[in-house]
């Protein structure tokens, strides 16, 4: 396994301390790296976890192939309508058979990206193909937009939501299953929805951006710049553009990219904001707030575009914000990552650092998939540490006995957590096997 060209050569610099004191010489040092050159691997090593890279990646392949595609295959995978169900019992029979957007969208590109990645196997083909085929028939409302939520057989449960997360997950679908089947009209249409969603975005009068679940950061509700938003579009684009060429959307990828790294990026606390007003300002009152786990994805995923345009500048700058993120995050005490709200300071409703009461697999994930590219692409020794670490903690508390698919979040002792507002039978069909394939 060989590092892309552009990092053969440097290496990445910028040691950061585990307990970190958020002022604003400590980030302006970590941003500036302090000429400190990192322990380095003459190359991927021969174990990560203890195991040799053709174990490991066996590993990943046995949970792939033969415990999360056959939970799949049980009940999710609907063959009778199309589409996808993902409130399921452990088993994989049916608890809630309806549909939402962003499932669909989020089935076709794992199963797409299957296709195109593992062996190009028609059957993938096939269940994209026919996720595919329902999300246009029944979801989709015309001019970009897409319902947010059917019945089992199509009927509408509700119309097109104020967010537009479903149109950029369906957006996201298209794009990898028209690289697999070769349909212009599904390229197209994945342009449109995410023309449609920019559009709908920058109008001030948007309200989609903050998310109704956060309760502790005070922010307006209307006209807000979201980094989750941000994130997916680069990561849409990211991979549209290494098929297709588009000058359009090369610009609207430029400046979103900026957006993540200039202006999200807040230097004065070494942090990743969630929330911007609309012109890309900070929210008063709200600069010294972060949502970590957001931040530490969207962060290898500006990586990912990174090597696709073969700027190493850029890909370092992530990387070592990563890390600054993975340590100032950390439960030291029973391990796993406080993935959601972090405040700089102290206030009466919240205490300063992170949360460690809510650990949810996705945040994880994203984790092994940042620490993975970066070993692959600098050999630095600290992504196989926190790698190593984090994937233990991982496969402790996540896997369901019995089930292919992993819950959805542990307490801060490592324990299954029922979150409030989330169906305790939703299970995820996203964030684990793209872990597993792009690790793969």
């Amino acid at each position: 396994m060989k590092r892309r060209d552009f990092l053969c050569t440097a290496l990445a610099t910028g040691i950061l301390g585990t307990s970190p004191k958020f002022t604003v010489q400590t980030a302006q040092a970590a941003e500036q790296k302090a000429n400190i050159q990192p322990a380095t691997f003459d190359g991927i090593p021969q174990k990560i976890a203890g195991m040799s890279l053709k174990k490991l990646l066996a590993d990943y392949h046995e949970r792939l192939f033969k415990g999360y595609l056959p939970f799949w295959d049980k009940g999710g995978d609907d063959k009778k309508f199309g589409g996808f169900i993902c409130e399921l019992n452990d088993d994989g029979s049916i608890f809630n058979d309806e549909k939402y957007i962003w499932y669909q969208g989020r089935a076709i590109w794992v199963y797409s990206f299957l296709f195109n990645n593992f062996g190009n196997d028609p059957q993938f083909l096939e269940v994209a193909k026919r996720t595919r085929d329902f999300m246009v028939e029944h979801m989709y409302a015309g001019g970009g937009k897409w319902c947010e939520h059917v019945h089992r057989d199509g009927r509408l449960k509700k119309g097109v939501g104020k967010s537009v997360y479903g149109r950029l997950f369906a957006a996201a679908g298209l794009a990898e299953y028209c690289k697999a089947a070769g349909c212009e009209k599904d390229l197209e249409l994945a342009k449109e929805s995410i023309w449609s969603a920019v559009r709908t975005y920058d109008d001030p009068n948007y309200a989609g951006a903050f998310a109704s679940g956060e309760t502790n950061v005070d922010v307006p509700k209307k006209g807000l710049r979201s980094l989750g938003h941000s994130m997916v579009i680069v990561r849409i684009l990211s991979q549209l553009l290494a098929y297709h060429d588009d000058p359009r959307l090369e610009k609207l990828q430029r400046e979103h990219v900026d957006y993540i790294t200039t202006r999200f990026w807040n230097p004065e606390y070494g942090i990743v904001n969630e929330y911007l007003l609309h012109d890309y300002s900070r929210v008063p009152g709200a600069e010294a707030y972060m949502f970590a786990g957001h931040s530490l994805e969207t962060l290898w995923m500006v990586m990912q575009e990174a090597l696709r345009i073969k700027d190493r500048a850029l890909f370092d700058t992530c990387k070592n914000r990563i890390r600054r993120l993975l340590e100032m995050c950390w439960d030291y005490v029973f391990e796993g990552w406080g993935a959601e709200d972090f405040f700089v300071f102290d206030s009466p409703k919240h205490r300063q650092g992170p949360r460690f009461d809510v650990k949810t697999m996705w945040a994880h994930c994203e984790i092994l998939i940042a620490c993975m590219m970066i070993l692959e692409h600098t050999g630095e020794a600290w992504a196989k540490e926190w790698y190593e670490r984090v994937r233990a903690f991982t496969l402790w508390t996540m896997p369901v006995e019995g089930c292919g698919v992993w819950r959805q979040a542990v307490d801060r002792q490592g324990k299954d957590l029922k979150r409030i507002g989330i169906s305790s039978k939703r299970k995820g069909n996203f964030h684990q096997p793209r872990l597993m394939m792009l690790n793969m």
